[in-house]
């Protein structure tokens, strides 16, 4: 039996192909094409470190994932130049607390440094909610500061990883869209966010809203984002994947 790529391309529908090989408008209106825009060379990343328990080590891994992109880390890795020539000159990776002081405590006795408060974080393209142990409500602060930042236009993506996502329901973002979580926290989710279509997979993602059932699939659903949105940065963002431990996708079977 092959096995299943972690990421992988959704292609057309028969019904699809059908009408496309068969309509005699070729216009892009009638066609229901839409083609993704280049990427951007430099990209603000904001991860909130949300209440005050401490946030699992792992949950941060994707973000040091899409951090092998940058041309800094990149470039330390021996990487062809056809690859080097494709590279993300700059990640800003902010770490963003409701008070925006001193470190935040991770489990296994680590600590991460926030660098900036919700009254003075940047508008971020790509936003990232690790998991706690905490369920604690949402603050009124940090609900506020998720609101405004995913009402922008600009926001590329939101992402949340394992028990994240019960922030981002709490803001009411999640209203008829679909999400994944961990599968302990489903039956509760279902129960008091009936409005959101919640679904029993690795990971989810509905327009620029990426949720993930785990710390670990979130590192599947951070290779699958980069390979979509890094489409004109390919080589890049293959080596970076690689270095990672995310094989290329030609090296699946099948």
């Amino acid at each position: 039996m092959s096995s299943t790529p972690r990421a992988y391309t959704h292609l057309p529908s028969q019904a699809d192909l059908f009408y496309f090989c068969t309509t005699l408008s070729t216009s892009e209106e009638d066609l229901n094409i839409h083609y993704a825009p280049p990427s951007k060379s430099s990209l603000k990343i904001g991860v909130l470190l949300l209440g005050q328990d401490e946030i699992q080590l792992l949950d941060l891994a994707p973000v040091d994932m899409l951090a092998m992109i940058s041309r800094d880390r990149i470039s330390r890795l021996n990487t062809p130049e056809r690859a080097l020539d494709e590279v993300v000159d700059e990640l800003d990776i902010r770490y963003v607390s409701e008070s925006g002081e001193g470190t935040f405590r991770l489990t296994s006795g680590a600590r991460v440094p926030v660098t900036n408060s919700f009254e003075n974080a940047p508008q971020f393209d790509i936003i990232l909610i690790p998991g706690s142990f905490s369920s604690a409500e949402l603050s009124l602060s940090a609900s506020t500061f998720i609101t405004t930042q995913t009402s922008s236009p600009n926001l590329i993506a939101i992402m949340t990883i394992s028990s994240g996502i019960l922030a981002l329901a709490q803001t009411g973002f999640l209203h008829e869209r679909r999400a994944t979580a961990p599968s302990s926290l489903l039956p509760n989710l279902r129960q008091r966010f009936p409005q959101t279509s919640w679904q029993e997979t690795r990971w989810s993602r509905h327009g620029n809203i990426w949720s993930s059932s785990s710390a670990i699939t979130a590192m599947d659903m951070m290779s699958a984002w980069m390979r979509e949105y890094f489409w004109d940065r390919s080589e890049a963002a293959e080596w970076a994947l690689n270095a990672t431990g995310v094989a290329r996708l030609e090296e699946y079977d099948g």
